[in-house]
C-alpha cells in the first residue's frame, strides 16, 4: 500500500475501486465530476486485488501500471496499491475500515453506480459501512430513473443515518470489456482511453 498520509489527513477524499482493466476514460471522467461536485481534495483510485465474483482479471501489476498511466497529469488524483497487496477475496467495508483508523480526520466518499446502490444493504457488514464513510452515487450504469435513485437514497439515508449522495455525470459509453474487444479483434482503441495506456497495452501485448 502507498503511503497516502501526507495526501489524505484532514480532507474529504473520493475512493474509487474497480478492476481498471484497462483503465479508460469513462473512469477519469466520472472521477473528475465526483470530484468537482463534491469538492473533493484528492481521489485514490484502488485497482481491486481479487475482486469477488470476478476470476479472470488481468495480472495486478499491469492493472496498477495501466492506472498510474491513467491518471498521469491529475494532482487531485492518486493511486493506492491496499486492494491489490490484499490476499484473498476484498471487500469495501475491509478496506474503508483500514483507511479510516490510519486517517480518523478524513472524511471519505466511496464512489459507487447506480446499479449498486440498490445492492448496498447486501454488500458484507453494511450497516458498519455506512458509519464509516459517505456515499457517492453517479448515473452511470444503471437503467434507473432519477427519481428512483433519489427515492433510494432517502430510505437508506433514514434507515442508517448515511450520507449518500447523488452526482450526475454525462453517458459515456465506454467501458473495459469492449476495449479488451477491440483489441482482441485487431481495432482501434485510440480515444477511448489516455493514450499511454493504449501504448502500454499495445507494448505488453495485453488483451490478445
Amino acid at each position: 500500500m502507498m503511503d497516502t498520509q501526507q495526501h489524505v489527513t484532514n480532507q474529504k477524499v473520493g475512493i474509487m475501486g474497480g478492476t481498471f482493466d484497462p483503465i479508460h476514460y469513462g473512469h477519469l471522467i466520472l472521477a473528475e465530476y465526483v470530484a468537482t461536485d463534491m469538492k473533493l481534495d484528492k481521489v485514490i483510485f484502488m485497482p481491486s486485488g481479487t475482486p469477488y465474483l470476478k476470476s479472470h482479471v488481468t495480472e495486478k501489476k499491469h492493472r496498477l501500471e495501466m492506472t498510474k498511466r491513467g491518471i498521469a497529469g491529475n494532482d487531485k488524483f492518486i493511486v493506492s496499491t491496499m486492494e491489490l497487496d490484499r490476499v484473498g477475496n476484498t471487500y469495501t467495508v475491509d478496506t474503508m475500515a483500514t483507511l479510516k483508523q490510519s486517517h480518523p480526520n478524513t472524511r471519505f466518499y466511496f464512489i459507487m453506480g447506480a446499479d449498486s446502490l440498490f445492492d448496498l444493504e447486501r454488500w458484507k457488514n453494511s450497516e458498519q459501512l455506512f458509519k464509516i464513510c459517505d456515499f457517492a452515487v453517479t448515473n452511470r450504469g444503471g437503467t434507473y430513473s432519477k427519481t428512483d435513485l433519489q427515492a433510494q437514497i432517502q430510505k437508506l439515508n433514514q434507515k442508517y443515518a448515511s450520507q449518500i449522495s447523488l452526482v450526475s455525470i454525462p453517458d459515456i459509453q465506454i467501458s473495459s470489456t469492449e476495449i479488451r474487444n477491440r483489441v482482441r479483434n485487431n481495432q482501434s482503441i485510440k480515444y477511448l482511453l489516455p493514450a499511454n495506456v493504449e501504448a502500454y497495452i499495445l507494448e505488453q501485448g495485453l488483451y490478445k
